[in-house]
């Protein structure tokens, strides 16, 4: 499946150089599911467990010595190799870890690892570069260490601005959720047993039908990840789209879910003003989110091979290039990432003044010069 390759548009932002690229068409879409084969590891002890998946999934459980590796292929052919399977096994390092930002742009949040990787083809996806050796998606089923830990942090001293684990930093936790159902069982299980706790499910899915009903008891935050169609259609291969998503969203703040939205990476084009704005207008529409937080396409300085390696021709090859260099990540210049971040706050609080809005994992600096403080870092990922 060829991407088309297209000529990018150069364009002069404030003194400085910008690449403006036109973004590459997708590859054409196939009538294959997210997941076509279920992996297991033979060693597991809950056997029974990855059965029932199997049986929900429709598909045949295939056993397996240890995790698979790193593969050969390359472009659309690794993806599907990678993210076209789901790899059941147990997890030994713990469930939940602090968040630590190595340069404190980030509140200290909590993770909490049910999935490592996501089957979803997100050309920018920071998850190919994070697990470069192991790329195989994989959901851990040792649900009963899982639920040890959560009670155990529900218990602890932790201060309630970050009594929120958050399902969503390693993986799509509703990606897959039609093959696992872990949702519907996780959900219910926090009022019940861990009540001064909440979750944080962040996803590109608009799959919540099968959690409407379930007593979440207030406790589980559905956040959306949403886009302009743009991006969408030529970067976020095989996600809902966002008009899909926020339907979802709907649905699932009438059911009485805190929704929250995140509106990542923004990327600049030739049109990114316009759609940008059309992409708030679009979210009026459908659901009042608590909070809306926005953050800049911000690549690792290693994520650009690992992008070539499966979107060979992907233009955001070439926005790398136009890129400058803040630590170990490439972003856009500050006062183009002001100017972005500007238009589309400006055009938020012409629907709702009050509300909520962060940045993710930005500078003070910028905090600062959109007139929104610090507010304690308070983002899509903390209470």
């Amino acid at each position: 499946m060829p991407i088309q390759k297209v000529n990018p548009v150069h364009e002069m932002e404030h003194d400085n150089s910008v690449h403006e690229e036109n973004l590459a068409y997708s590859p054409k879409e196939t009538q294959e599911p997210l997941v076509r084969e279920l992996w297991a590891i033979k060693g597991i002890n809950n056997k029974l467990r990855a059965k029932q998946i199997a049986s929900r999934a429709g598909l045949p459980l295939i056993w397996l010595d240890k995790a698979p590796g790193i593969n050969g292929e390359r472009g659309i052919e690794k993806v599907r190799a990678e993210r076209g399977v789901l790899l059941l096994r147990e997890r030994t390092s713990p469930f939940i870890e602090q968040f630590k930002h190595p340069i404190g742009r980030c509140a200290k949040f909590y993770k909490l690892t049910a999935y490592n990787n996501c089957n979803f083809w997100c050309e920018y996806c920071y998850l190919y570069l994070t697990f470069r050796t192991q790329p195989v998606s994989t959901h851990f089923i040792n649900y009963e260490k899982m639920y040890d830990e959560i009670i155990k942090f529900d218990r602890s001293k932790t201060p309630k601005s970050l009594r929120v684990l958050n399902l969503g930093e390693l993986g799509d936790p509703l990606a897959v959720d039609h093959i696992t159902g872990f949702a519907s069982q996780i959900i219910p299980f926090m009022p019940e047993h861990a009540p001064k706790t909440r979750l944080l499910f962040l996803t590109k899915s608009d799959c919540v039908d099968d959690i409407l009903t379930l007593n979440h008891g207030g406790q589980s935050i559905i956040s959306f990840s949403v886009n302009t169609n743009t991006v969408f259609q030529q970067l976020e291969h095989r996600t809902a789209s966002p008009e899909s998503r926020l339907r979802a969203a709907a649905k699932v703040q009438k059911a009485g879910y805190e929704v929250r939205l995140r509106i990542d990476p923004i990327i600049f084009y030739s049109t990114w003003g316009k759609d940008y704005k059309a992409l708030i207008d679009k979210i009026f529409e459908y659901v009042q989110p608590a909070r809306i937080t926005i953050g800049e396409y911000r690549p690792s300085n290693g994520l650009g091979s690992h992008i070539s390696a499966r979107f060979p021709e992907s233009a955001l090859l070439k926005v790398n290039k136009s890129l400058v260099r803040e630590g170990k990540k490439l972003r856009y210049p500050k006062n183009l990432r002001i100017k972005m971040f500007r238009t589309i706050i400006d055009t938020i609080k012409k629907y709702q003044s009050d509300i909520d809005v962060a940045l993710c994992k930005e500078q003070p600096e910028i905090w600062k010069a959109l007139g929104l403080g610090m507010k304690g870092l308070s983002c899509n990922c903390v209470n």
